[in-house]
């Protein structure tokens, strides 16, 4: 068997939707997998501690709206992913936050015009680091979980934390809410929680 794109796109939609903890929605995105391939990094991948760096994500986040704050017209944040390359022409993983004054829930065009690029906008993941050390020997099947497993590491560890353990009140200074949409720069991303709706 061979992993499929639109499947893979509705189990990760379904799960990420459906409202489940980091650990919870990670382990079923692993196991959707695991079923239609077997992969001897499977098990190293669902026992990352994903959780340690939801608290990093979280005081980056915070320190960052209050040391470069944003103005009052920005209703939206697209949490971009992407890799960059270090020193040595080695790639790595960040993720990164700008904000916007503009939002449109069905296309991903306002994300292209940033109005709030704060200096410290760029995170080092060390989790989707691990992942890609783990997937990028598989030349098979490389290219494929390195769209998929980000995206549902990002979309799962930022819609837990907006929903259980960010201060909303570091953010709703001038709306009462900011949407957020994470996703890959060269392609797909999925509207996740907004800040400010319970």
């Amino acid at each position: 068997m061979s992993f499929e794109h639109n499947k893979s796109w509705d189990n990760f939609e379904k799960v990420v939707n459906s409202g489940v903890s980091i650990k919870d929605g990670w382990r079923q995105i692993i196991d959707f997998h695991k079923r239609i391939k077997k992969k001897s990094y499977w098990k190293d991948l669902e026992t990352l501690d994903l959780e340690v760096e939801q608290q990093e994500i979280k005081n980056w986040l915070e320190a960052l709206v209050t040391e470069e704050p944003f103005d009052k017209e920005i209703i939206s944040f697209w949490i971009g992913i992407c890799k960059f390359l270090d020193n040595e022409e080695r790639e790595f993983y960040v993720i990164y936050l700008v904000g916007c004054k503009s939002y449109d829930n069905d296309d991903i065009e306002w994300a292209s015009d940033p109005a709030y690029l704060p200096k410290k906008r760029y995170f080092v993941s060390k989790s989707l680091n691990e992942i890609d050390e783990k997937i990028k020997p598989d030349s098979d099947d490389y290219s494929f979980l390195d769209w998929i497993l980000p995206l549902a590491y990002t979309s799962l560890a930022l819609n837990d934390l907006i929903k259980n353990k960010l201060d909303h009140s570091k953010f709703l200074k001038y709306q009462d809410k900011i949407f957020v949409t994470t996703g890959h720069d060269s392609g797909d991303y999925l509207n996740i929680n907004a800040i400010g709706v319970e």
